[in-house]
């Protein structure tokens, strides 16, 4: 290794931790060549786009007693959770929204949209043993369709939790926060053979709505959740490894009609329902240098029922990725193929409104080496083939108007009369590749830069408006082309790190509302992300700090909109614009715009039992945003308006106190000074547009004080 940690809270720092991974990762390369098969459990090298990697470990999650998205990715410069709601929270990573992340909870996909007022993803805090952050597109071994990057929660096992010589244990847990809610869990876990663990974990939450920063209640923000979850681990042999994992996670409450907007006074709420149950088998097997393979099975059916529309959506995701890794001389190679399968179903649960099914298939395989070419070289490149098939199936219930209103027509029978119809997909393939290395000036000091391809072909649409989709035969995929450079210092107490990056993924795939035409997936422009990551910190015996600054654009180029044009003789004509920034009331599904975010993370440890720490996070502010562009084109509107995204500054502390080893008292303040405020990845407040009143994101949580009591056993 090329330093030594001197203590364990300098991890806890994201960016920080990423840069310690791909130092650790290189080396660990490095000293493979004729290692025994039990430390290539290690994680393979990740280089390209490895500089703006970053990981959050469980010991932050539980320092400021994390509770959803928002809690998880609060300190990671390269996301943005928006929206007080935790069903309603979206992530950002450089400002793309997560539907063109690949999302994974133990390898298993989160797939597509249910709602798009709601967040796709959905994840208890108390369950990750990690959760690891790829921004941008990058190598081979990053999943299907990671365009935009990919997020990766790892959830804890028994020999997470178990010392060396114990054989059963437990964590009963309690929380109370005053904006305004508790929480309750408690976790068991125990060898049941010798080389067999088992882990079951049940959670409750129970939220109330909460006050924004003013002191004004954010009415359709209470909800209910539960969690259960069963891990079992076990060593097969000396070279195999088997765990398997279920998890189901539900989710209820009264809520607006557009979840994820702040309801007006009198708005009414709806009863919803949300659930996820995944089930994943792992199986690892470290035969020799040559058979290094790794298999992962996955089953994930999520699931949002509404009273608004009576309306039940849901979607299945089956799959597997199988991939093997083999140490040949200088080179490390890791090849694979994988293959998923995504059926969105979503019909009436009470009177008939159509039946309405999707079936997306894709097919993947990769190669991705790594060769070591000297000892300051690293150089690695790779390559895949993906494609992408999807059939659509629908019954619609036949509509007539009888004395002025609307019903839906029967036959002779009572029975309702429908018509089927359906489509598919031409099959969108293609290659993909990638190429970058790491050089070493001195152990300490390190350059790298990274070019990465990835395709993506159309994906399930959004359950809720699956039944009013249009087929469109030109779609074409989406491709995109990422470049990144790094340097990076590390001697163990001094960091430094900058990095650069450009992303564009060309001819863009949205889900655009065409008026009378229903919904219709079209290829709408390229859209480009760019930026700057910038990290400094210092780590003593006792103490670290961490300052990180971050600045990103995310804007559609290329793209025409047809408007109403006085000067035409058809009355319309096509303008192609550039520079369109997303706001994602009109670009849900893409991107949302994010002001520059500056990050300083304090930890200090005053003894072995007390430890406390401090998080400020300024994000500037973005005004002038023009908006419209899409409602013009439908005729909503006859003029580009504005929109602005104030700034804010929250700091965050946290004191953990251990008077014994099983024994934790901690105690955390999210936004200290009450500042009110709306997120960046929220949607903004369009209040001030005339008939735009209610299109309005919901206000983040003002000050939070929570205490939590935990007993290990």
């Amino acid at each position: 290794m090329s330093f030594v940690l001197k203590r364990s809270p300098f991890l806890k720092t994201p960016v920080a931790y990423a840069v310690i991974a791909i130092f650790c990762s290189v080396n660990v390369y490095a000293e493979q060549t004729g290692i025994e098969s039990e430390q290539k459990k290690i994680e393979k090298i990740a280089v390209v786009g490895a500089t703006t990697n970053s990981e959050i470990t469980t010991q932050q999650l539980d320092d400021y007693q994390a509770n959803d998205l928002e809690d998880i990715f609060r300190h990671t410069p390269s996301v943005t959770v928006g929206g007080s709601l935790g069903i309603a929270q979206k992530i950002f990573v450089r400002g793309m929204e997560d539907s063109m992340v690949n999302v994974t909870v133990d390898g298993a996909p989160q797939t597509s949209t249910l709602f798009h007022h709601i967040g796709r993803v959905a994840i208890e805090p108390e369950l990750l043993q990690s959760v690891e952050v790829q921004a941008g597109a990058g190598e081979a071994t990053s999943g299907i369709g990671a365009v935009g990057g990919a997020i990766r929660f790892k959830t804890k096992s028994a020999n997470d939790l178990l010392s060396k010589d114990e054989k059963f244990g437990g964590i009963v847990k309690g929380s109370y926060f005053t904006n305004d809610g508790h929480k309750e869990s408690i976790t068991l876990y125990g060898k049941v053979a010798d080389k067999v663990g088992v882990l079951a974990s049940y959670v409750n939450v129970d939220r109330n709505n909460v006050d924004d920063g003013n002191g004004d209640e954010i009415p359709g923000t209470a909800s209910e959740q539960t969690l259960g979850f069963v891990k079992l681990n076990a060593e097969l042999t000396e070279n195999q490894e088997l765990s398997v994992s279920y998890e189901n996670r539900k989710e209820e409450g009264k809520f607006g009609k557009q979840t994820n907007w702040a309801p007006l006074e009198d708005d009414p709420l709806f009863e919803s329902w949300g659930e996820r149950e995944t089930a994943v088998l792992n199986h690892t097997w470290y035969r020799n240098n040559y058979l290094n393979l790794e298999t992962t099975i996955y089953n994930t059916e999520s699931s949002f029922k509404r009273e608004l529309y009576t309306w039940d959506a849901s979607i299945k995701t089956t799959g597997f990725d199988l991939r093997n890794t083999s140490d040949i001389g200088d080179h490390s190679v890791t090849y694979g193929v994988e293959h998923k399968v995504d059926k969105v179903h979503a019909q009436s649960y009470e009177d008939f409104g159509g039946i309405f099914d999707e079936e997306g298939n894709v097919t993947g395989v990769y190669l991705q080496d790594h060769w070591q070419v000297t000892d300051n070289l690293l150089l690695s490149f790779g390559g895949r083939y993906d494609a992408y098939e999807l059939d659509h199936n629908g019954i619609e219930a036949n509509w007539v108007k009888i004395d002025g209103t609307w019903v839906i027509e029967t036959d002779a029978n009572g029975d309702p009369v429908t018509t089927s119809s359906g489509f598919s997909t031409d099959k969108q393939d293609g290659f993909s590749g990638n190429i970058g290395f790491e050089y070493s000036f001195t152990p300490n000091l390190k350059f790298s830069a990274g070019y990465a391809q990835a395709l993506r072909g159309r994906q399930v649409a959004d359950a809720f408006t699956v039944g009013e989709l249009a087929p469109n035969p030109d779609l074409s995929p989406e491709e995109v082309d990422n470049t990144e450079l790094g340097l990076v210092f590390n001697d163990g107490t001094w960091l430094f790190e900058t990095s650069l990056y450009l992303s564009v993924i060309n001819d863009v795939v949205f889900d655009k509302f065409k008026g009378s035409e229903g919904v219709f997936y079209e290829n709408i422009g390229d859209l480009e992300t760019k930026g700057i990551e910038l990290v400094a910190g210092y780590q003593g015996n006792d103490f670290d700090i961490i300052v990180s600054y971050n600045h990103n654009n995310v804007e559609l180029n290329n793209a025409t909109f047809v408007w109403a044009d006085a000067n035409d003789a058809s009355g319309y004509s096509a303008v192609n614009v550039d520079g369109v920034e997303l706001e994602s009331y009109e670009y849900g599904g893409l991107g949302n715009a994010i002001g520059d975010s500056l990050n300083v993370n304090i930890n200090y440890e005053i003894n072995e039992q007390i430890q406390l720490g401090l998080n400020y996070n300024h994000v500037a502010s973005l005004n002038d945003i023009e908006v419209f562009h899409r409602s013009m084109e439908l005729g909503w509107v006859t003029e580009l308006e504005t929109v602005d995204k104030p700034g804010y500054d929250l700091v965050d502390i946290y004191v953990t106190y251990m008077p014994t080893n099983s024994l934790k008292f901690n105690l955390s303040v999210q936004n200290l000074f009450d500042e009110s405020y709306r997120s960046h990845g929220s949607v903004a407040d369009y209040g001030h547009i005339p008939g735009y009143e209610s299109v309005v994101g919901i206000n983040e949580s003002g000050q939070d004080i929570r205490f939590s009591v935990s007993y290990q056993f």
